[in-house]
């Protein structure tokens, strides 16, 4: 099997921020009765970087996402972290707060580490936006009701307190509002989510997430189903909105070749594995160590023939094209 390294195409720069916050996964080890799915797995998701996450059918990719949502299977054993890491809290009360310093001449920092299984739902929704790989929908909302419902995080509650029926108000319509015109999709806003297409509906479910606000955006299998013209725009779109809105995005792919050309960092995700039976790469900078199963870095460091057959089991061979002209 190939994979093709293919240049950046040029994209919106980073957002500069005095305070990176970052969503770090800590020994997280998940499984089913006697069925390890995910084993001691140990990864970070930064502010306003786009990462791809890699891995055969059945590595654990779509658990991995929904319990870094907080949204996995009850039936699912869950072990370890996810903790956001800012410089403030959304809420005190869960906030576990340590002073550290570089050194003497350092001056003093403070970080806020909130574990975010302990939060209630609605609060974890202001920080993580989750799109599931298959969606659909009895009602036939008009696109804007659709992405409003993003804003229900954020909205007041009816007379039916904390989980009644939201009141929105003008400042979430404005929300949308700016949300379907950054994706292009005024146009679409009063057609019903039942006339689109698969691509249309995607960038649509794109923006509801986005309408959440959130500091963090979990994608899985987001170019599922899509045509080859329309994957490398979605991909293009995820590059620039996680640079542009400073969001951090993970979206779990399949074409490895796409995550190389549009990811800042790569993940790959092999099978669930002890260290006693695992095999490890030649490359001793990004290989699986005894407590970790990911393979992380930059395209260029992360995708060589060594992790690659590591984390999918076959063989590949790597080669590097100096020229490549989009599909516009």
């Amino acid at each position: 099997m190939k994979v093709t390294k293919l240049p950046k195409l040029p994209v919106v720069e980073p957002v500069e921020t005095t305070a990176a916050a970052e969503l770090r996964v800590s020994n997280l080890n998940a499984s089913y009765k006697e069925t390890s799915i995910l084993h001691d797995i140990n990864l970070s998701l930064l502010q306003g970087e786009f990462v791809c996450l890699c891995g055969p059918n059945g590595a654990g990719k779509s658990t991995l996402l929904s319990v870094m949502a907080g949204v996995q299977d009850a039936a699912l054993k869950v072990t370890g972290e996810v903790r956001w890491l800012s410089a403030r809290s959304p809420t005190g009360e869960v906030a576990e707060r340590s002073r550290s310093t570089d050194g003497a001449s350092e001056p003093e920092m403070e970080q806020t580490s909130v574990n975010l299984q302990k939060l209630p739902r609605r609060d974890a929704a202001r920080i993580i936006a989750y799109l599931q790989q298959n969606e659909y929908s009895e009602w036939d909302f008009t696109v804007h009701d659709y992405v409003l419902q993003g804003r229900y995080a954020h909205a007041q509650s009816g007379f039916f307190g904390r989980f009644g029926p939201a009141n929105y108000t003008a400042a979430d319509n404005a929300v949308v509002d700016g949300v379907l015109a950054d994706l292009s999709l005024q146009q679409f806003a009063n057609r019903t989510i039942h006339t689109l297409s698969g691509g249309e509906f995607q960038k649509v479910r794109l923006a509801r997430a986005l309408a959440q606000t959130p500091k963090f955006l979990l994608l899985d299998e987001p170019a599922a189903n899509l045509d080859y013209v329309f994957e490398p725009h979605l991909m293009q779109l995820l590059s620039d909105t996680a640079h542009s809105k400073n969001i951090g995005i993970l979206a779990a792919v399949h074409d490895i070749n796409l995550a190389a050309l549009y990811a800042d960092k790569i993940i790959l995700l092999p099978p669930a594995r002890t260290s006693a039976n695992s095999e490890t790469s030649a490359n001793s900078e990004t290989s699986a160590s005894s407590r970790n199963s990911v393979l992380s870095g930059s395209p260029s460091d992360i995708m060589n023939t060594d992790n690659l057959k590591y984390t999918f089991g076959v063989d590949f061979e790597c080669r590097e094209i100096k020229s490549f002209q989009s599909l516009q």
